[in-house]
């Protein structure tokens, strides 16, 4: 008996398939109507709805017909296989599968992912209601029959085991499931790839196929296309519409809002798909950008429920500060902490990033270290940052001790008071049998949750007009204008999969979909959409060159089935030359950043005016705005923290009057490299990161190098008179504050004044202060016309001032006979002292009318125009690739 109904491919699909229902509308509350996917069951109750008020039939996928109730849970499953594994004394045994025994030489938890990776094999093979044993059997006398004898005795053994758990394996449970003959009236409507273990269910049953083509195309009895018939069937390009090569998902998708625009579609009327993930996101956005609200239900959402127990999962195996920002970064966590987890989140980060923090241990010395040093004006970050540290301490502490069902449970009533996380709750009850009997530490058992879990799924936004269908969904999709984006090789057919263990031709072998039967069921597809649109419609293929990451890609084979000069001109079509997306186009900003307006404090760092030198708006977001890159992630000083490191070494040498006064290098050697030793453990504690040894080590060469210097001098007659002397002085108004190194004193009377800077290369003072100026300079557009940011050198030569650190420090402390640096550099050649011998009092009174000109600026609110660019960029990632002025909105005066 033909069981076939063949409805013709005239017009889409749902529409036929529905009058077909609906012409047996009494019948339908016992019918089981079985459709390909779960969107297009959605579309189709949808549908019946509209025709009028009726008792639905149950819709399912091909996969209900193939569930099991008495099956192990999948994670049981599992673990049984994970017991199995480890419990194997002898891999000899399984030599043709391993040759290499695993677990040899390999970190703990190897059997979890080669667990995973059996268990994912016997899913695959559940398509045909296959079981390793039976499998094994079909392979006997193939070549791989020795590989797959092994495979079949490991799932004996893990059978073995669930069955001492009273379980049965799912694949078990399959074969015998299949064998049972699904009971009332079926009705496959449009399902072109049936698996084979639901064809065996249907043998003998009560079911009809409803095909979406004519009386005498090549199908079998389960409405599946005929391989042989369809894989290589030659196809007509759509008339009525077009293919549209273009150059990436980006493109395609702006090319599919273009010929929705085009044709004028309306949104009921508009069938719109994508075979390719990356470009179905890409028409949620392009079309948005055209005041569409579409919707992808395929796109994948984060459950917050895995993405929380992931992250809880990572502290309970590194407590460390990284791991605590990270799970303080879900709300779920403030049951565990008592609230405040944005202040939480900011304390341990700013801690990262001053200190290198790394564990409980080196909070609580930061807080230690910092408790009496904490200024009145500064937030005390520390003692938050320990608190948090115990609290999630103790919850894991707590956590760990007790019994991982019963700790799962309690913490469970503290972020998930509700109980909304239904599905974690029954994976406990499920599995709480073989928890008692299996002894597993927590992470063990956390590992195998988030696992068995399921991914998020994207709610549908308010106000969409119409999805993004996948590909077997468009046949259930009725719009006269159909779009399809990603007709590329790969995409449709889909690429074969990757399986370690199942090769095409044992796939064939055991039956189990093959790239040929995938080529077929997506020629069929397309040769139907098409021709349901012929009469009435339109329909537009797109495809692109290459995907987002720049992989090239080929036009789907379907695209090219045809012969002779109809061939060549698809191939001249399909693999032609496309622009790039934004050839030919300008740049315009979409948006700019808008700057806060902040009063400035009337006290500024003296090497804060040489930011203002070199960009006024740079200066604004970083000394107005307090706006400054973190870097909490490294695990390592950057330039910052290792001259702050040197510095506090040496400034504590020179508060030590004996100290100071060695004249061997020997002697002033040991006491600094004791000294840094010391600042290292109270910074970093016993242990420092491997990173911050090498680098401390690096701190120790250079102390060597400038006790080899400071003897010299020290015999030379120069004395240290004072060390980190404050500098403070009004001008108009504003309040210049900084703090000296060093001034020494000669023993004939003469004074220096000398600030350390750890450069990596010995630089001259003078040219750290001021550069020449020709007349083919430029000046940054804030210095035009400036005269006061101008001057002469000793020669008489102009010159333009860039910092004046050195200079204003002469005003405060003069009269001094020499300033300048000691360069603590990267090799002994680059250690030394640059003094400016030939400074004047005409170069102090220039560099005095120099600040007076910025503090000026700087009362005005005059933080315009930036620099097009300058040495050291700390705002960069704001420019977003242009210059910082053309994505930043002036700041107001």
């Amino acid at each position: 008996m033909d069981r076939r109904v063949f409805l013709g491919w005239d017009q889409p699909l749902l529409g036929r398939v529905v009058d077909w229902l609906w012409e047996r509308r009494g019948e339908m509350p016992g019918m089981t109507v079985v459709v390909p996917t779960a969107q297009a069951g959605r579309r189709l109750r949808e549908a019946l709805a509209e025709k009028g008020p009726c008792l639905a039939p149950r819709v399912v996928t091909p996969g209900a017909l193939l569930l099991t109730e008495e099956a192990a849970p999948p994670s049981a499953e599992v673990l049984a296989s994970v017991e199995a594994l480890e419990g194997v004394s002898d891999w000899s045994r399984y030599s043709a599968v391993f040759p290499m025994p695993p677990g040899q030489d390999e970190e703990r938890g190897w059997a979890l992912p080669l667990a995973n990776s059996l268990m994912t094999l016997e899913r695959s093979l559940q398509e045909a209601g296959l079981t390793l044993d039976s499998a094994a059997r079909r392979l006997s006398k193939s070549l791989e029959s020795d590989r797959w004898s092994e495979l079949a005795d490991l799932c004996r053994l893990k059978d073995a085991i669930l069955s001492e758990w009273g379980m049965v394996g799912r694949s078990k449970a399959l074969e015998r499931r299949v064998t049972e003959t699904v009971e009332g009236r079926v009705v496959m409507a449009g399902v072109p790839d049936l698996p084979d273990a639901a064809v065996r269910r249907l043998d003998g049953a009560d079911f009809v196929c409803l095909i979406g083509a004519p009386d005498g195309e090549s199908f079998d009895d389960y409405g599946r296309p005929v391989t042989e018939a369809w894989k290589e069937r030659l196809m007509d390009l759509p008339e009525n519409g077009s293919v549209g090569l273009t150059a990436d998902p980006r493109q395609q998708a702006e090319r599919a809002v273009a010929l929705v625009a085009s044709a004028a579609t309306p949104s009921d009327q508009l069938a719109l798909g994508s075979a390719d993930d990356e470009t179905a996101e890409e028409l949620v956005r392009a079309f948005g950008r055209s005041g569409w609200t579409i919707h992808n239900p395929a796109g994948g959402a984060v459950s917050r429920v895995r993405g929380w127990l992931s992250l809880w999962r990572a502290w309970l195996g590194r407590p460390d500060v990284a791991t605590a920002i990270d799970l303080l970064g879900m709300p779920e966590s403030r049951a565990l902490t008592g609230g405040m987890l944005m202040q939480r989140v900011r304390a341990l980060s700013e801690m990262r990033d001053r200190w290198l923090v790394v564990s409980s241990a080196d909070v609580a010395r930061v807080e230690e270290r910092d408790r009496a040093r904490q200024r009145e004006d500064e937030e005390p970050m520390a003692p938050l940052g320990s608190e948090t540290m115990e609290r999630l301490g103790a919850v894991r502490g707590a956590f760990i001790r007790q019994p991982f069902g019963e700790a799962m449970r309690r913490l469970l009533e503290r972020v998930d008071p509700k109980g909304e996380w239904r599905e974690v709750h029954d994976w406990l009850a499920d599995m709480e049998p073989v928890i008692a009997k299996v002894r597993r530490d927590a992470a063990f058992w956390l590992d195998l949750l988030v696992a068995g879990l399921s991914e998020g799924v994207k709610d549908a936004p308010d106000g969409r007009v119409a999805d993004v269908q996948g590909w077997l969904e468009l046949l259930h999709e009725p719009g006269e204008h159909l779009v399809v984006c990603g007709m590329n090789e790969g995409r449709v057919p889909a690429a074969p999969v990757t399986d370690a263990w199942l090769s095409e031709g044992v796939r064939e072998l055991l039956g189990l979909t093959t790239d040929a039967r995938r080529a077929a069921r997506d020629s069929y597809v397309l040769y139907a959409l098409m021709a349901s649109r012929q009469d009435a419609g339109r329909v537009d293929l797109l495809l692109a060159k290459s995907s987002a990451d720049g992989d090239a890609l080929l036009p789907s084979r379907l695209l090219l089935s045809a012969k002779g000069e109809e061939l060549a001109r698809r191939v001249k079509l399909l693999f032609d030359e496309v622009e790039p997306p934004d050839a030919g186009m300008k740049w315009e900003r979409d948006w700019e950043w808008k700057v806060p307006v902040v009063e400035m404090r009337p006290r500024l760092s003296v090497t804060a005016l040489r930011d203002y030198l070199a960009c006024p708006l740079r200066f604004y977001l970083k000394h107005g705005v307090a706006m400054y890159g973190r870097e909490p992630e490294r695990v390592e000083w950057n330039a910052r923290d290792f001259g702050n490191v040197v510095h506090i070494v040496l400034e504590r040498w020179g508060l030590d009057e004996e100290a100071r006064e060695f004249s061997k290098s020997e002697a002033l050697e040991e006491w600094l490299h004791a000294e840094l030793v010391r600042v290292v453990g109270e910074l970093h504690g016993d242990s420092p990161p491997l990173a911050v040894r090498i680098q401390a080590e690096g701190a120790r060469q250079r102390l060597s190098w400038f006790a080899r210097l400071q003897a010299c001098e020290r015999a030379d007659g120069w004395q240290v008179e004072s060390v980190e002397k404050k500098f403070e002085r009004e001008v108009d108004g504003v309040v210049l504050v900084g703090k000296v190194d060093r001034i020494d004193r000669h023993k004939d009377g003469r004074r220096r004044v000398v600030d350390y800077k750890t450069y990596n290369k010995l630089k001259d003072v003078e040219k750290d202060h001021r550069v020449g100026v020709t007349a083919s300079t430029v000046l940054p557009p804030h210095l035009e016309g400036v005269e006061a940011v101008l001057g002469t050198n000793a020669k008489g030569k102009p010159v333009r001032w860039t910092n004046l650190q050195v200079p204003l420090y002469s005003v405060e402390f003069g009269p001094v006979d020499a300033m300048g640096y000691i360069v603590i550099g990267a090799s002994e050649g680059q250690v030394g002292i640059s003094l400016w011998e030939d400074f004047s009092d005409a170069d102090r009174d220039s560099a005095l009318a120099c600040a007076e000109w910025v503090i000026g600026k700087v009362k005005q609110g005059v933080f315009w125009p930036p620099a097009e660019r300058v040495e050291y960029d700390d705002f960069d990632l704001l420019g977003s690739g242009r210059v910082l002025g053309d994505m930043v909105e002036e700041v107001a005066r």
